[in-house]
């Protein structure tokens, strides 16, 4: 049994993003072996009930509050520390030395960082092994987003920060021992001479969750996620805005259910009498088993999209865009559908809504697809074999 140091950005639960989720079930699946201490930055205090579904996992769990007002000191000190703003924003220096006094203390045999907002808090540390997940390609995230921002001012700071996490992404590299990432997509967008060296790492499936249910199919298509997270604003607004009127030229009734929360009142204008939005389920999942088809036209995108494979494990067709197919690599119209334009989303829409016969062979090669390739099971073997260096 190895004594492991665990250190988030977020606290990792509720599963409300994606970050959370694979926190969430990599911390499960360490526990079966390993002694686990999470170490957590959060922006609030922990409910009971949050605290308890992560706790069962974990010998010791430590919380550090780090309130808003001191994230903005952080950020006006960013430019002058040369830290991308999103580290700047997870860092405090008096978090940091309580970290390393932390991990003195317990004399750890492993220090894993979840995402570069992290690695500031470990850099200084040395005798320990230490492993980074990169998750997503930032850098390349924040170029796609200035790409497309409209907005001069928005435009100058997104390309500001493309610039610092390109560099830190390159930097982080010396800071620790091992690293990972979700996708092969994303690691191809990292720079620096070790990016060869990044293992993919990409989420699995929660099977007992996520799995074929019987359902009155009350919508035609559903988009899932948190809507308050711009890819997904960017999607949304291409969905509603330029997809769905040209489905309604032959479907004029298609009913539409985007699902998650944070959506905002610009967003929900964009609402119809056949376009619901619904914060709340008993699970998520059931968001999907009420609809006929799974729509994630996402434009801006890096990582890997969990509404996807898990609407896959579900048996629900999926309609998604080449980029974002290239996390997942899935077979393009056997066990998925790729679309990347409006009038191509359409037609696909359309198509699986005529043709039965075929909406159900993509269904059930997509779930043959997912449950050899997406499980937990598999995906955390190669987080403690290759990155953790355990077994």
């Amino acid at each position: 049994m190895a004594k492991i140091v665990f250190i988030t950005s977020r606290f990792p639960y509720p599963l409300t993003k994606g970050d959370r989720l694979r926190v969430y079930f990599q911390l499960k699946h360490l526990a079966l072996n390993h002694e686990i201490h999470l170490v957590a930055i959060h922006n609030a205090e922990i409910s009971e009930l949050d605290l308890a579904a992560v706790a069962q996992f974990c010998k010791s769990v430590q919380v550090y509050i780090l309130p808003l007002y001191k994230r903005l000191f952080q950020l006006l000190l960013s430019p002058f520390k040369k830290l991308p703003l999103q580290v700047a924003f997870f860092y405090n220096d008096d978090i940091r030395k309580k970290i390393e006094e932390n991990v003195a203390t317990l004399q750890p045999d492993h220090l894993h960082c979840h995402l570069i907002r992290t690695t500031e808090y470990v850099k200084n540390i040395k005798g320990v092994q230490k492993s980074l997940d990169f998750m997503d390609a930032f850098g390349k995230g924040m170029e796609k987003r200035a790409q497309l921002e409209s907005n001069p001012l928005k435009r100058l700071i997104f390309r500001y920060e493309q610039h610092r996490l390109y560099r830190y992404e390159n930097q982080v590299f010396s800071y620790v021992d091992r690293t990972c990432i979700i996708s092969k997509q994303d690691k191809s967008w990292m720079s620096g001479n070790k990016t060869n060296e990044i293992i993919i790492l990409p989420n699995g499936v929660d099977f007992e969750a996520f799995h074929p249910k019987t359902r009155e199919k009350k919508y035609d298509i559903v988009f899932m996620g948190n809507l308050d997270y711009p890819p997904n604003i960017v999607a949304v607004n291409f969905l509603l805005k330029e997809i769905i009127p040209l489905v309604r030229k032959t479907r004029p009734d298609i009913k539409t259910l985007i699902a998650g929360t944070g959506a905002s009142k610009k967003m929900k204008s964009l609402g119809s009498k056949n376009v619901d939005f619904i914060e709340r389920f008993s699970h998520i999942s059931e968001s999907i088993a009420i609809s006929k088809i799974m729509v994630a036209p996402m434009i801006v995108h890096i990582g890997l999209p969990n509404k996807v494979i898990q609407a896959m494990a579900m048996k629900v067709p999926c309609i998604v865009t080449t980029l974002s197919n290239n996390s997942i690599g899935a077979e393009n119209n056997k066990s998925i559908i790729e679309a990347n334009t409006a009038e191509e989303f359409a037609i696909a829409i359309n198509d699986i809504l005529t043709y039965e016969t075929k909406a159900n062979s993509i269904a059930e090669e997509a779930y043959t697809f997912v449950r050899e390739y997406y499980s937990w099971e598999k995906q955390n073997k190669v987080f403690t074999e290759l990155i953790l260096k355990m077994t």
